[in-house]
C-alpha cells in the first residue's frame, strides 16, 4: 500500500487536499482504485514524524505545506523523513514559491510542487499528476524486488521470512488473539499480526472475505462464477460474493504490468 500523508495546518485547505487525494485513489486511469490510503491528515509536524518512525515499513507520499507557523517548517520535516531513510516521494504545498529554493540548500528533492494562489482546478490538476506519479513509481519499486520477501514473526522480537512467491493465503486463527494461518509452498504455519498489518505492508495480499488475505501473484487461474482461485499443489480458495468482480480487475492489473 501507498501511504499517504498530508501535513497542512490550515484545517479547510487540509480538508480539500484530502478529498482531492482520496477522490483520486478511487478514480483514475487504471480500471481499479489506487492501493493507496491517506493514512494520517494533520497540522502537527511532530504527529507526521512519530507516525512515520513508529510505521517504517510502508511507502510514503507526503504533502507538506512548508510555512507551518511552528517550531518545525515542512522543508525541515521533509529532511528528516529523507533522514530516516524509508521510501518516500514528496509534494510541498506551500503560498511562498520562494521558499521552494530552501529545498536545494537542504538537499530535498521533492516529485512536485504546488502553490495556492493557483486556481481550484489547477490545484485539483496538479495533485492528481502527483498522485499518478507517485503510484506509478510506487508499483516499479515493489515490483523491483523491495517486497520479495514475506516477513513474519512467531515469537515477538524474532523474524522471519520466506519468499513472498512461495505464500498463498492467511487466515485468521479463530481462538488466538492476533495469531495467523499462514498456508505456503510445502508449509503451513501460524505467525503473530493481524491481516490488515499485513494487507498494508504488501500491495498484493488482498482481502478474499473477511477471514483471509490471498496473494495474488500466487494465483494460477480463477474461476470468477464460481469464485474460486486456484495456487499450485492443487490449493484454492473461496472469494466472497462481493470481492469476486474486484479480485478479477486486480488479477487482470497485474497481468497488464
Amino acid at each position: 500500500m501507498l501511504a499517504i500523508i498530508i501535513l497542512e495546518d490550515n484545517a479547510a485547505e487540509r480538508k480539500i487536499i484530502q478529498q482531492m487525494i482520496e477522490n483520486r485513489i478511487q478514480i483514475n486511469e487504471t480500471p481499479v482504485a489506487y492501493d493507496a490510503r491517506v493514512v494520517l491528515s494533520t497540522g502537527n509536524p511532530h504527529s507526521v514524524l512519530t507516525y512515520i518512525e513508529q510505521h517504517q515499513d510502508l511507502n510514503y507520499l507526503a504533502f507538506l505545506d512548508i510555512d507551518l507557523k511552528t517550531s518545525l517548517d515542512g522543508i525541515e520535516v521533509a529532511s528528516r523523513i529523507k533522514n530516516i531513510g524509508i521510501l518516500s516521494q514528496i509534494v510541498f504545498v506551500t503560498a511562498d514559491a520562494a521558499a521552494l529554493r530552501l529545498t536545494i540548500q537542504r538537499h530535498v528533492e521533492p516529485l512536485d510542487y504546488i502553490t495556492k494562489d493557483s486556481s481550484p482546478e489547477q490545484i485539483q490538476h496538479r495533485i492528481y499528476e502527483t498522485v499518478d506519479t507517485a503510484y506509478k513509481r510506487y508499483q516499479l519499486t515493489m515490483s523491483s524486488g523491495q517486497a520479495s520477501y514475506f516477513t513474519y514473526s512467531k515469537i515477538h522480537g524474532f523474524l522471519e521470512r520466506i519468499p513472498l512467491a512461495e505464500l498463498y493465503y492467511i487466515s485468521i486463527q479463530p481462538k488466538k488473539y492476533k495469531t495467523l494461518r499462514v498456508y505456503a509452498k510445502n508449509r503451513v504455519f501460524d505467525c503473530l499480526g493481524t491481516l490488515k498489518d499485513y494487507e498494508r505492508r504488501y500491495p498484493n495480499l488482498v482481502f478474499a472475505d473477511r477471514q483471509s488475505l490471498i496473494n495474488l501473484d500466487a494465483v494460477q487461474t480463477y474461476d470468477e462464477k464460481k469464485g474460486i482461485v486456484y495456487f499450485d499443489q492443487d490449493l484454492a480458495h473461496s472469494i466472497a460474493v462481493r470481492r469476486r468482480r474486484s479480485i478479477m480487475l486486480k488479477l487482470n492489473a497485474i497481468k497488464t504490468l
